[in-house]
């Protein structure tokens, strides 16, 4: 798995199903793909392009330093943003401001496909260091999950819409 992005240009374009790193990222059961890294903004901010299973989703977290939206491409989502219910379906946009509470589950049947922006940037370095830690098959130690969200300036709160 590539550690960082290929150098930034002064422009460059990604092709579909394409990937600013080496790999795609596995994280904690999506697939994840870089479309604009971290590196290529200057830290900026960072695209991703997440596919999500159906009735999965990221465990509640927040993060202190980054707001985060999302674009539905595929499926329906319900994501929760400080308590708050919202359903989203292809073509929606859903948005949490930075230290809001947020999750979301993929409550579709099929695969769900989500573009991903956070500003600043650093989620795709998270997303590869978690890929790093916990491969596709390997079981989450919670301790160092949590380790890893401390370092990366977000905090874990509790599971996944799915499992409350």
């Amino acid at each position: 798995m590539s550690a960082t992005p290929p150098a930034p240009s002064a422009g460059f374009a990604v092709a579909p199903g394409g990937n600013r790193y080496a790999d795609k990222l596995y994280v904690v059961g999506d697939s994840v793909t870089v479309k604009i890294s971290s590196q290529d903004t200057g830290g900026a901010f960072a695209v991703c392009e997440d596919v999500t299973p159906p009735l999965a989703g990221p465990p509640l977290h927040l993060h202190l330093d980054q707001d985060e939206w999302w674009y539905i491409l595929e499926g329906e989502y319900l994501f929760e943003v400080d308590g708050q219910a919202i359903k989203a379906n292809a073509g929606a946009t859903v948005f949490a401001r930075r230290g809001s509470r947020h999750t979301f589950q993929n409550i579709g049947t099929k695969p769900g496909r989500v573009l991903v922006t956070v500003v600043p940037g650093g989620l795709d370095v998270f997303f590869e260091e978690l890929s790093t830690m916990f491969p596709a098959g390997a079981a989450l130690d919670m301790e160092k999950l949590a380790a890893l969200f401390r370092k990366h300036k977000l905090e874990l709160l509790g599971p996944p819409i799915g499992a409350r």
